[in-house]
């Protein structure tokens, strides 16, 4: 197993807190614990691609995750959540690059964590009804690159066009370096959702959401226009 956690994300999240938490910090920590929600999601999420047969069909993956919202005003939160998902991937030496594999030509099971930092906007057109949401932000994939299942290290690596000349482990290492490189973890985001009252002090709701590869910007990767974008869609329930 081999894992990376970046700086820039601790310190990311270290600004996040260091923002909110003096908001409220006349009032005490019971002050401060008032105005947070905390949510539960179930979402399905779609990783499209166009690599032909080079790789598997575009990944349809279930999801697990959640959040916390602090209330700045009836309008403004500012929101932490993360949101769970495992594939199997292998690196492509054609390609040269990560592409989504079929059991028979997978190398790697890469559990991704996907945490995000955003400003929600809350719109309540009808009073307590419902709540429109739209945000936006800085997400990070932090992901976890295991070796496959059922696969050894030394064996010969093979992907749609036959041997390659390397070991499975040689490509799981490629697929970290990949993941890992270059800032392709980094995925700015945007997104909406409603949120119904159905008992006192719980939401249920839902969310439509995208990423954007922002590190195709300077990668210089010549990928299908469609490669590195990911939506989901999801619903969730809100605990205030």
């Amino acid at each position: 197993m081999r894992f990376f956690f970046p700086i820039r994300l601790v310190c990311a999240g270290l600004a996040f807190f260091g923002t909110v938490l003096p908001l409220k910090a006349q009032g005490g920590a019971a002050a401060f614990f008032e105005t947070i929600d905390w949510s539960i999601r179930g979402s399905m999420l779609f990783f499209p691609e166009d690599n032909g047969n080079a790789s598997a069909p575009m990944p349809i993956l279930p999801s697990l995750g959640g959040g916390a919202s602090y209330s700045v005003n009836d309008l403004l939160a500012l929101e932490l959540s993360l949101d769970l998902y495992g594939n199997t991937y292998d690196y492509d030496y054609g390609l040269k690059r990560v592409v989504p594999a079929n059991d028979e030509f997978r190398s790697s099971f890469v559990t991704g964590m996907v945490w995000g930092l955003q400003p929600v906007f809350r719109f309540r057109p009808r009073g307590d009804a419902f709540i429109i949401r739209a945000y936006g932000g800085l997400g990070f994939d932090t992901r976890i690159v295991f070796r496959a299942y059922g696969i050894k290290s030394d064996e010969d690596h093979t992907n749609s066009s036959g041997p390659t000349g390397y070991t499975v482990g040689d490509a799981s290492k490629e697929v970290t370096r990949y993941f890992w490189g270059g800032g392709r973890w980094v995925f700015p985001f945007a997104g909406g959702g409603m949120d119904f009252n159905v008992l006192d002090g719980i939401l249920l709701g839902f969310d439509i959401r995208a990423w954007f590869p922002v590190w195709r910007l300077w990668t210089g990767e010549n990928l299908p226009p469609i490669e590195g974008f990911r939506f989901g869609l999801g619903f969730r329930v809100t605990f205030q």
